[in-house]
């Protein structure tokens, strides 16, 4: 039954969180603290005996910044924390219009009548716009950068505190430029070489790109590398899967004309095999049919990067984090409102949202895969990738 929680709880104690999805607390409903938009939601799939299902494996991440992502997830998320549903009461829980007080909502409702006018977004939107502005010009660099000659010879911590190379203005004038070795007029199948020598360059601008982000540099150094880190694995699939040119849904080309397909691979490690057919079909597949674009995709990606829930993170590295990654969700779908339409905004933003589940679902199992390999000295990976992938005794110096 929904009522207040306590309220003798002073302003220097912490603020209560919802246990569904780490929004601030409205107080305790159904049994738990929760905020009003789960509070809503449960009454409402209680009460209508709605059934939901997910479309992945149903491990979706329920967090104030996608919670409206995937309902079956959602729902269960309510249920595991202690949401009871007897404590609903018809005479009591009408389904209706309830006044609302939520304080950090994950997404502003736009409706189509308001698609992005400038006199009616707040100073708050206009920032979290310019952002998703600057994001997506930064997108357009970082494919400069990727294509370019230029390769450092550094350490992991060298890299993390040197100058971002993408707001060195000579830098980019002088290295920005596509490699001759980074074209091609026919294709080859990839060589472990080619694998290598591509997530190096992706690892390398994925570094640089994480320190053009305010939330980034934001953080303690240590949750730097953490963050990095939990992202090595899918950050380079997912580049590779948006900037492959066209050559079938079955097929990932790289610049230089390396490309893999459902062809097996029994050299490769088992594991590195099906991470190959997950790209092909639960990350090319969705992308090649929503036609994202690159603002699309920089939000995206951004919002995949900036995870509270990353491994080995604090508490005050994931406050930043969620933060930071609501802003980008709320600029996106005003984004997708301006230029798809209200009717369809929705429905792409869950989609694109969705496609996370797969990246995390990817990472849990290739992080298990690089640890196999390396072990068994399946792979030689380079001294950066090792500090990269599996960590380094310096790195607290």
């Amino acid at each position: 039954m929904t009522g207040g929680g306590p309220s003798s709880a002073n302003s220097s104690q912490p603020e209560e969180v919802c246990l569904v999805c780490q929004d601030i607390s409205t107080g305790y409903h159904y049994g738990v603290p929760s905020c009003n938009g789960c509070k809503t939601f449960f009454r409402r799939t209680i009460m209508k005996n709605q059934t939901f299902t997910c479309q992945f494996q149903k491990k979706c991440p329920v967090d104030k910044s996608v919670r409206c992502a995937c309902r079956h997830c959602r729902f269960e998320k309510c249920l595991q924390v202690g949401m009871d549903r007897n404590a609903i009461q018809q005479n009591r829980d009408p389904i209706g219009y309830t006044k609302r007080t939520r304080r950090y909502p994950p997404i502003k409702k736009i409706e189509a009548s308001e698609e992005c006018s400038p006199n009616m977004m707040s100073e708050s939107d206009r920032n979290e716009d310019n952002f998703l502005a600057t994001l997506t010009a930064t997108e357009e660099k970082c494919k400069r950068l990727r294509l370019s000659e230029y390769m450092p010879t550094r350490t992991l911590i060298e890299a993390v505190v040197s100058p971002c190379l993408l707001y060195d203005d000579q830098f980019m004038a002088e290295h920005g430029e596509p490699s001759p070795r980074h074209s091609y007029k026919d294709l080859r199948f990839a060589t472990q070489v080619d694998y290598h020598y591509w997530h190096e360059r992706d690892w390398f601008v994925m570094i640089e790109w994480a320190k053009t982000l305010p939330v980034f540099q934001a953080l303690t150094f240590p949750d730097k590398l953490a963050l990095l880190r939990h992202s090595a694995i899918t950050y380079p699939s997912l580049v590779h899967v948006f900037n492959s040119p066209d050559h079938g849904l079955d097929t990932i080309v790289f610049p230089d004309g390396a490309y893999f397909d459902r062809t097996p691979e029994p050299t490769r490690p088992l594991g590195f095999n099906k991470k190959k057919y997950q790209m092909l079909d639960q990350l090319l597949k969705p992308i090649r049919q929503m036609s994202i674009d690159t603002t699309e995709f920089s939000a995206f990606k951004a919002i995949f990067f900036l995870n509270p829930d990353a491994d080995d993170v604090d508490a005050t590295a994931k406050k930043i984090l969620s933060d930071g990654r609501s802003a980008i969700t709320n600029a996106l779908y005003r984004y997708m409102v301006k230029n798809k339409g209200a009717e369809d905004a929705g429905d792409r933003f869950g989609r694109l949202l969705l496609l996370g589940t797969v990246l995390a679902t990817m990472a849990v199992e290739m992080k298990e895969a690089v640890l196999v390999a390396d072990f068994f000295d399946q792979i030689k990976f380079s001294m950066f990738a090792k500090q990269l992938l599996f960590g380094i005794k310096t790195e607290n110096a």
